[in-house]
C-alpha cells in the first residue's frame, strides 16, 4: 500500500459511513477493449477545417468511427456472447460488485442507506452483464419487464427485503448505474410521436453496424495523423456504403469520441441530467469518490469535479493512477498546490528500488490491494469478540 492513501483503517471508516460515489473509465475495460487513443482529438480537429471538401471528411470520419468500433463497439457482441476474450475484465467486473456489496452489508451506521452511485463513462456493457451474473439489485434508470423505458426517476430507489418467518425487514444493497455517455444497451424508439430510450438487451444496434462493410476508406490506426488520413483519402471515393455507415453509426445513442454531444435532443437531456445528478452526488455532507481507469480527458466531467472539491470541504475524492508516471497530469488538472480543502488524494502504484513501478493500479489490484483489503478489515472481528 503506498503512502498517498495513508492508513486502512482511516479508509475503513470513511468507507462505511459516507455517500459512496465511484467514478470509472474506460481503463477498467481492458485489455479486452481498446483505448481511444487521439481519436477524439483527430474527429475535433477534422471539425474545424472548412478547407476539407465533405467528401473527404466523410471518408476520414467514417474511417475514425470504423477505428473505434472494432476497438469497442463491436466487441460487445462477444461480451455478449460470452466469448472467452472477454471473460477476463468481466471477472474483474463481477469481483468488484461482490466486494462492495460485501461493504454495503456489513455497514454498521443504520442512518446511511445502502446505496452505491456508480458513474461511468463507458458505453460497453461489461456493468450489465456482471450484474446479471451475481444477481445483485442495480437501478439503471430502466423500469418494465418485457419493453424497459429509461426515465431519470427511476433512480435511487432502496429495497426493502421481508423475511417468510418473522417478518423481519432488512435493506438489501443498491448499485446505481449512471451512464453518461450514453450506452450500447440504450436504442431511441418513437411512440406515438414521442421519443423514448428503451433497453435493447440483444444490442440490435451494435448488429446492424456490424454488417455495414465497406473499403473505400482512409484506413486509421493509433499513430494515425489528419494529414496521414487526408492523404490516404485523397484517393478514395465516397460511396453509398460509406454513406450507409455513417447513417446506422450516427444511431447509436452515445456520446461520439469527439467534444460534440449527442445528436438527439433527447439524449442531449438525458446527459447533462445525468451530469447534474453527478454533480449533485458529490455536493452532498460526507461523500467520497473513488476514480478508477478514468483519466479527466471530459472537460466538462473535469470541472464539475473540481468545483465539488473546492467547494464541499467534506467531499473526499480518491484518484488511482494506473502508473506513476500518469500522477503529475491529475495534479495539474486539480492544482493540488493550491486546493483550499485539500481532500484529493492520488494514489500512484509502489515503486521499486529503481524507481519504476512495482505493480499497476489495474482492475486487479485496485480489488485486491485497496477494496478487497478493507472488505478484510471489515470483517474482522474484535479481539474480544
Amino acid at each position: 500500500m503506498d503512502n498517498e492513501i495513508g492508513d486502512l483503517i482511516r479508509l475503513k471508516d470513511t468507507i462505511q459511513d459516507a455517500n459512496l460515489n465511484f467514478l470509472v473509465g474506460s481503463g477498467l475495460s481492458q485489455p479486452f477493449l481498446g483505448l481511444l487513443g487521439n481519436i477524439e482529438d483527430l474527429l475535433s480537429e477534422l471539425d474545424k477545417r472548412d478547407d476539407i471538401a465533405d467528401g473527404k471528411k466523410k471518408i476520414i470520419r467514417a474511417s475514425l468511427y470504423r477505428q473505434f468500433s472494432e476497438a469497442i463497439i463491436l466487441k460487445n457482441l462477444d461480451i455478449l456472447n460470452g466469448d472467452a476474450a472477454a471473460a477476463g475484465a468481466l471477472e474483474n467486473y463481477k469481483d468488484f460488485l461482490k466486494i462492495i456489496n460485501s461493504i454495503l452489508r456489513n455497514r454498521y451506521s443504520p442512518i446511511l442507506n445502502k446505496q452505491v452511485n456508480l458513474f461511468t463513462t463507458n458505453i460497453d456493457i461489461y456493468f450489465e452483464r456482471a450484474f446479471e451474473g451475481l444477481g445483485l439489485e442495480c437501478s439503471d434508470g430502466f423500469n418494465g419487464r418485457f419493453s424497459p423505458v429509461f426515465n431519470l426517476s427511476n433512480f435511487r430507489k432502496s429495497t426493502l427485503k421481508r423475511s417468510f418467518h418473522y417478518e423481519n425487514t432488512s435493506e438489501i444493497p443498491v448499485f446505481n448505474l449512471f451512464k453518461l455517455h450514453g450506452s450500447l444497451t440504450w436504442i431511441v424508439v418513437d411512440e406515438g410521436g414521442e421519443k423514448k430510450v428503451k433497453f435493447s438487451a440483444d444490442l440490435r444496434q451494435v448488429k446492424e453496424l456490424k454488417d455495414q462493410n465497406f473499403t473505400e476508406i482512409a484506413a486509421a490506426t493509433k499513430t494515425s495523423t489528419l494529414a496521414s488520413l487526408l492523404a490516404a483519402a485523397s484517393t478514395k471515393r465516397i460511396s453509398k456504403a460509406i454513406e450507409q455507415f455513417l447513417e446506422q453509426y450516427q444511431t447509436l445513442p452515445i456520446i461520439n469520441p469527439t467534444k460534440d454531444k449527442f445528436r438527439l435532443t433527447l439524449l442531449n437531456q438525458y446527459h447533462y441530467e445525468l451530469l447534474r445528478i453527478y454533480a449533485n452526488e458529490l455536493e452532498k455532507e460526507n461523500s467520497v469518490l473513488f476514480v478508477m481507469g478514468f483519466s479527466f480527458a471530459d472537460e466538462h466531467i473535469r470541472e464539475i469535479t473540481l468545483r465539488a472539491i473546492n467547494s464541499n470541504p467534506t467531499l473526499i475524492v480518491y484518484i488511482f493512477c494506473h502508473s506513476s508516471d500518469s500522477k503529475e497530469r491529475y495534479e495539474s488538472y486539480f492544482g493540488l498546490k493550491t486546493l483550499k480543502n485539500a481532500n484529493v488524494k492520488i494514489i500512484v502504484p509502489d515503486l521499486k528500488a529503481d524507481g519504476t513501478d512495482e505493480f499497476k493500479y489495474d482492475f486487479v489490484n485496485i480489488n485486491a490491494r485497496i477494496f478487497g483489503e478493507l472488505l478484510r478489515k471489515i470483517e474482522e472481528k474484535p479481539k474480544w469478540a
